[in-house]
């Protein structure tokens, strides 16, 4: 699922607790994320680098899983631009 992101909610410089996504047909969904999230991915989307991108507008890719009607993010990563 493509979009921005609105908000991050972080313990620390590390780990992401959740964040808030609006998709490119605007809606807002809000994630939690798997303790494994960004696992295995090429470039790690820290609070940090989330942040930058609730800054900047830049849109980000969500892969994610619906447990019992709640989303959960395993990863997410960049949008290459066109």
């Amino acid at each position: 699922m493509r979009g921005v992101l609105l908000d991050v909610v972080s313990p620390g410089i590390q780990k992401v607790d959740s964040f808030t996504l609006r998709t490119d047909d605007g809606q807002e969904l809000h994630f939690s994320t798997t303790p494994d999230f960004n696992q295995g991915v090429a470039h790690l989307m820290t609070p940090g680098h989330m942040r930058q991108h609730v800054a900047l507008g830049d849109p980000v890719e969500v892969t994610y899983r619906d447990q019992n009607g709640s989303l959960v993010a395993l990863s997410a990563t960049d949008v290459s631009s066109p």
